[in-house]
């Protein structure tokens, strides 16, 4: 019997064990549009062995794998309709989700704070694959990469002695730009904290 999986607003890192509605040693599934977009996750067991589910054939892959002890669900990731994707030919899921992120670092200098800081505004991004799921996989995350999408923006800033200097950009760009734009900007601030901007953007950086 097949068992859906209805979760929306399903954030990167939450795994859904409490919603999975089975506790056999059945994988989850993820059900596919023509176009390799995710439009449910769920459990089917053999329904879902030949690779297609329900009436109408829709294509059911792998997820999340069961636990290996227990053979228990695990649950799966999906953020909803049109945030999560498969790439037939990798076999990796890409799921994103709009995001806000912020970091600072605060050092002293000559007894006075020197606070450096950065915001992302986009489309995080989290790929996997189904084996990154197998046994303890699952839950140390180290084959998953997670990133941002090509049009997120960031804000770099820096502040000493409540004067702030700050830059935008539209997208993402290289450590290279970065730091050129910084230097083009001819602001002194940014331009003293420019690798510790590049560091604390992360994986914005291309």
């Amino acid at each position: 019997m097949k068992k859906n999986i209805n979760v929306f607003g399903l954030l990167l890192s939450i795994l859904l064990a409490s919603n999975v509605y089975s506790a056999s040693a059945d994988p989850t599934y993820a059900v596919l549009d023509a176009n390799g977009n995710v439009t449910n996750i769920i459990v089917c067991g053999s329904f879902c062995a030949g690779g297609t589910v329900g009436p109408g054939g829709d294509r059911a892959v792998l997820q999340v794998a069961a636990d290996p002890v227990t053979g228990e669900n695990r649950g799966g990731f999906w953020n909803g309709p049109g945030t999560t994707t498969y790439d037939s030919n990798s076999g990796t899921f890409t799921m994103t989700e709009s995001r806000t992120v912020t970091k600072s670092l605060t050092e002293e200098e000559d007894g006075t704070e020197v606070t450096s800081s950065t915001t992302i505004n986009g489309g995080a991004t989290t790929q996997f694959k189904y084996n990154d799921t197998i046994g303890n996989n699952l839950f140390t995350r180290g084959g998953f990469n997670y990133g941002w999408t090509e049009n997120s923006s960031a804000l770099v800033s820096v502040n000493k002695d409540n004067v702030t200097e700050s830059l935008d950009f539209s997208n993402r760009q290289t450590g290279a730009q970065v730091q050129e734009s910084i230097q083009n900007s001819g602001l002194a601030l940014l331009n003293s904290k420019v690798q510790v901007l590049i560091s604390l953007l992360g994986s914005w950086v291309k």
